[in-house]
């Protein structure tokens, strides 16, 4: 029960549903049980939400309709910023660099169901636009990760 509405009878159906459908014996492991569990907490917070006042709730409606309007003005200006704009190829690039380069990056937009690369959402990268890496490595991806020291001398050979 939340808020003094009585929402047994859909605990119940939720609960027959799940019993149909689990293919884990009730561990909590399958789709079933995981997904039955998010829509009984799911159901909760709608009748929570609607058991507030009126007046509430058009509170929150209107708070939530400036955030979103106050966000969208920030993201105008954010892309209006040329040195953000620098900095993003920059993390851009270091991620291409950590994953292995244009094709890996390629593929995980892919896995995220966005398709594009450092160039732009929406854009396939061509090999000039990714400048290579330098370094002492050559083509090897950037690595922050701290270094041991060098060692003093070169290693013992022979036993």
């Amino acid at each position: 029960m939340t808020d003094g509405v009585d929402i047994s009878a859909l605990h119940r159906e939720l609960d027959r549903l799940k019993v149909q459908l689990c293919r884990c014996n009730h561990q909590g492991e399958c789709i079933a049980c995981r997904g039955f569990e998010t829509l009984r907490e799911q159901s909760q917070m709608v009748v929570a939400a609607a058991s507030q006042p009126v007046l509430m709730q058009v509170a929150q409606d209107v708070a939530v309709k400036d955030l979103m309007e106050r966000l969208g003005g920030l993201q105008g200006k954010l892309s209006d910023d040329i040195r953000l704009q620098e900095l993003m190829g920059e993390m851009m690039q270091r991620v291409q660099d950590d994953l292995g380069g244009p094709e890996e990056m390629q593929k995980m937009f892919g896995m995220f169901g966005m398709p594009g690369a450092p160039g732009g959402f929406g854009a396939s990268p061509s090999p000039g636009d990714v400048p290579p890496p330098d370094g002492p490595h050559g083509n090897l991806p950037y690595d922050d990760r701290p270094h041991p020291p060098p060692a003093g001398g070169d290693p013992p050979v022979g036993p």
